[in-house]
């Protein structure tokens, strides 16, 4: 701004003149919001670090705020920095964050982030044993549902020896060669 600098004030009555001691004017702006947080989808039990970056004159002070699906936001307690790492107790649903820099001009505020975390897949059909002649085949098939990307792969265990992955095809059904 035109207007940052140094000043005097000087004072004449006459000849004579007093000059009064400096003064620093620095003119503030609002922080900028260089790096918005973003959001992911992450399994319960873990967590996600989220990282906004500002820049801007005088102090930044970062604060976080969250809101979960029909809430409103609100401050997170205890987190002044400018990265944030979820808590991994969150249940599973969806939040937003979002992180607010404050400056001595005023404060801004990020786009939001929206964390998604989803459970574990629950099977639907699991696979039925069945006994079958020697020379036939058989299909398995097991189906799931849950949120996120379900990925099929097939195990088998003989006895007394351990699982050896036998189908990584990603489907829901294996066809047996006996």
């Amino acid at each position: 701004n035109s207007d940052a600098g140094s000043y005097v004030c000087t004072v004449m009555s006459g000849s004579l003149s007093v000059m009064s001691n400096t003064a620093t004017l620095t003119v503030y702006g609002q922080p900028v919001i260089l790096d918005h947080p973003t959001g992911s989808d992450v399994p319960i039990g873990r967590n996600i670090t989220l990282t906004c970056r500002a820049t801007g004159l005088g102090t930044l002070v970062y604060s976080w705020e969250r809101r979960s699906s029909g809430s409103s936001w609100s401050t997170v307690s205890n987190v002044n920095t400018s990265s944030y790492t979820t808590d991994t107790r969150l249940a599973i649903g969806q939040y937003m964050y979002r992180c607010r820099v404050r400056n001595e001009a005023g404060s801004v505020v990020s786009n939001r982030a929206t964390v998604n975390v989803y459970g574990p897949p629950m099977l639907i059909n699991h696979p039925i044993g069945s006994d079958v002649s020697m020379g036939r085949s058989t299909t398995l098939t097991c189906r799931a549902s849950g949120d996120g990307t379900i990925v099929y792969s097939w195990e088998r265990r003989s006895s007394g020896s351990s699982w050896t992955t036998v189908s990584n095809d990603n489907t829901t059904s294996y066809t047996t060669d006996t």
